[in-house]
């Protein structure tokens, strides 16, 4: 997909993420050419069958370049505003012996990625923020483009998983969901 440079006053190399995830920068979407959004488009079809199906959809994506090999659990980036299902998914992560770091807002959103996550779990609706929109600056941030991102939220419709894949998220999950499928997809999207 073709992309257009960010805005003048971001540098995509900042470590600091205020600007990646400032409201007032603007980042355009990404054009993909004719054939692949026809690519996209049937990829969503078969996208929302499996949703219906196992509950989940991952994208069958290459493993992200230059990756070191892990030396301790994976560090997972948790984006939910609503306490009750954060905390769930905090304690079955933390079970699984996963590393959890919570974010619920655009600042603590920013503050995540400062760690350097293996994994983020993205949720669509924020109080402040887009789970969409936050999904299209990490792809085009140089430091976090390959980083693998679970979407779990509560918007199921085929236009929903359309815009997740052509953003680039590597899984797609619908709330509520079971531990069994969210851990079948976190296996197969940090499988790569």
């Amino acid at each position: 997909m073709s992309s257009q440079p960010p805005a003048d006053d971001y540098d995509p190399f900042d470590l600091d993420f205020t600007k990646l995830l400032d409201p007032t920068v603007k980042v355009p979407m990404p054009v993909a050419s004719p054939e692949q959004q026809q690519a996209i488009n049937e990829e969503a079809v078969i996208g929302e069958g499996e949703l219906n199906t196992n509950g989940f959809f991952v994208r069958i994506n290459k493993k992200a370049p230059n990756r070191p090999p892990q030396t301790q659990p994976p560090l997972v980036l948790v984006v939910e505003d609503d306490e009750v299902t954060s905390a769930i998914l905090i304690r079955l992560l933390k079970a699984r012996d996963f590393r959890v770091i919570h974010a619920f807002n655009r600042a603590t959103v920013s503050d995540g990625f400062k760690a350097m996550p293996d994994l983020v779990i993205l949720d669509v609706n924020l109080p402040d923020a887009n789970g969409f929109d936050i999904l299209n600056r990490l792809r085009r941030h140089p430091k976090l483009a390959t980083l693998p991102v679970l979407m779990l939220t509560s918007m199921s419709e085929l236009d929903d998983i359309l815009k997740g894949l052509q953003l680039g998220a590597n899984g797609y999950l619908t709330k509520p969901t079971r531990a069994k499928i969210l851990f079948d997809a976190i296996k197969q999207v940090l499988a790569g």
